[in-house]
């Protein structure tokens, strides 16, 4: 009794130390681990929003919009564009510098304030015209801000794309749960019926055999289900930007199916508005700048300066009074007019005309392939919402043929003639159409924001 007791207590006390293990682990693990890019918290806009009993897709997609790290890149490309086109277009402008100093040498070499020890000057200088570099620098520039914020269009388009991709999953992950689980209840149904059948006398034992068969496969279906719709959660939660775990809520979307636009329509409007296509060309304009860059310094510069002094520690130090004769003795100014003719260089200029030509000729290779992926793309997601167009017909008519069906079978089985084999495909039949008649109208209203994005508008 006694050696029955102490190896009950052993095998207690490596359990209780098995169990403290687990926890210090687990809690040392938590603690160490960081959270990339996720917070538990949802900040106080999202929150706010969250607060709600559901959301519905326009809230998500601003959430995402909000918490969105791609988008905030997107932001700052634009503004450090715009800082370059204020730096560009600042060339147009004189500079103006002020400058002074106290100094000691050989001759004055005692700490005395006058105006042999100190300095103070200040200067505008110019350059009203250099060729065109100016100009053509800030078109540059302008042509930079063009595609950064075509580049912010294109991310808020990817963006929205797959928050409404996630909602739709969550939402027919949802729907699929559901008549997988009223799959089950039916299953369980043909297995009471199966065995009051066979306490009858009027079945075989194999059919209660076969029945357990079929529940257990609707239960293995249900459970998957329900990983599907966990992961759905977290995928959505993921593309807002908050905790994988956060209870989010979601709202139904009204179904209204429309026929399909003319093809023609949707490939002229991507033609025109796709953000890489306009990019692409704002690309194009910079090589030919770029070209033109490179021309003007193979070429006779000409070149206009001036500059305007004013030294002014007269003024301030010395005590002198600003009048028209003294502002005429302490200041001076310079006009210069200079033409430069580049002679020998190595050919150095020559190569740089040589690779600008390069660089604009594969621009408009990448212009020419843009534009027949876009070509592409646009035809297969017209094909592809003209297709779930049609599934949707298709599959609520097989909903209503195999419901039929079903239930004619079902009779058939309770009155002894048909066999439970035949409830259980017929049942199958029955389950697998609504979930494809599901399927069909999210993949349609999918295809819906694909030919959209397609075609360079927002998806929704």
């Amino acid at each position: 009794m006694n050696l029955l007791q102490s190896e009950s207590e052993k095998r207690r006390t490596g359990e209780y130390i098995r169990i403290a293990s687990i926890f210090i682990v687990c809690t040392i693990i938590e603690l160490t681990t960081p959270t990339f890019g996720y917070s538990t918290v949802p900040n106080n806009h999202t929150l706010a929003t969250l607060s709600e009993d559901s959301l519905t897709l326009e809230q998500s997609i601003e959430i995402a919009l909000k918490n969105s790290h791609k988008i905030a890149i997107a932001e700052g490309n634009v503004s450090n564009a715009e800082i370059n086109l204020k730096d560009a277009r600042s060339g147009f402008l004189p500079e103006l510098d002020l400058t002074g100093g106290y100094n000691l040498n050989d001759i004055y070499d005692r700490f005395e304030w006058n105006e042999n020890h100190y300095s103070l000057s200040l200067n505008a200088a110019m350059i009203p015209f250099n060729s065109g570099r100016t100009l053509i620098n800030a078109a540059k520039s302008r042509e930079s801000l063009s595609s950064a914020k075509q580049g912010y269009r294109l991310t808020e388009i990817i963006l929205i794309l797959d928050v409404i991709r996630k909602y739709y999953n969550l939402l027919e992950a949802s729907e699929i749960l559901e008549l997988k689980k009223e799959s089950l209840v039916q299953k369980r149904t043909h297995l009471e019926f199966a065995k009051a059948q066979f306490e009858l006398g009027l079945v075989p034992r194999a059919d209660i055999l076969k029945a357990e068969v079929d529940v257990t496969n609707a239960e293995v279906d249900s459970l998957q289900a329900e990983g599907d719709l966990k992961l759905a959660h977290a995928e959505l939660n993921h593309v807002m930007g908050i905790s994988l775990d956060y209870p989010t809520k979601i709202k139904p979307v009204k179904f209204i199916r429309e026929e399909p636009p003319n093809f023609d329509d949707c490939l002229n409007e991507a033609l025109k508005n796709r953000p890489e296509l306009v990019q692409q060309k704002t690309s194009l304009s910079i090589r030919k700048y770029n070209l033109r860059l490179a021309q003007i310094d193979g070429l006779p510069t000409f070149t206009i300066t001036g500059s305007y002094n004013v030294y002014a520690d007269k003024f301030a130090f010395a005590g002198l009074p600003i009048n028209r004769t003294n502002w005429s003795e302490n200041t001076d100014w310079r006009v210069g007019i200079g033409l430069s003719f580049p002679i020998f260089d190595g050919g150095v200029k020559r190569r740089a005309i040589q690779a600008a030509k390069i660089d604009l000729n594969e621009a408009n290779l990448n212009y020419v392939n843009l534009e027949k992926e876009i070509n592409l793309e646009a035809k297969l997601a017209y094909l592809n919402l003209v297709t779930t167009f049609k599934r949707i017909d298709l599959t609520e008519k097989q909903v209503e043929s195999v419901e039929e069906s079903y239930n004619t079978t079902l009779g058939r089985y309770k009155t002894g003639i048909a066999p439970i084999t035949e409830v259980i495909d017929a049942g199958v039949a029955l389950s697998n159409s609504k979930v494809n008649h599901t399927k069909a109208i999210y993949d349609y209203l999918l295809a819906e924001a694909i030919l959209k994005k397609a075609m360079g508008q927002l998806p929704y």
